[in-house]
């Protein structure tokens, strides 16, 4: 069962915020197909990402890169 923090395409991986992540996950994430709708800054504001599959999610909705 998917708990409000974990991922919801694993199921497994916390959906961790931009000041959450690691240096590394950080270069991983910049690194990843964003949505032509976002600035980066705005993404790194208001997205969470799965570290365990990438799986990114907006407060508003679930999209995967």
């Amino acid at each position: 069962m998917n708990t409000p923090n974990r991922c919801p395409r694993c199921d497994k991986g916390p959906m961790l915020t931009w000041d959450e992540l690691t240096a590394e996950e950080r270069e991983v994430v910049a690194r990843l197909p964003g949505s032509v709708d976002y600035l980066p800054e705005e993404r790194r504001q208001t997205h969470r990402w799965c570290v365990r599959c990438w799986h990114e999610t907006t407060r508003d909705e679930a999209t995967e890169v």
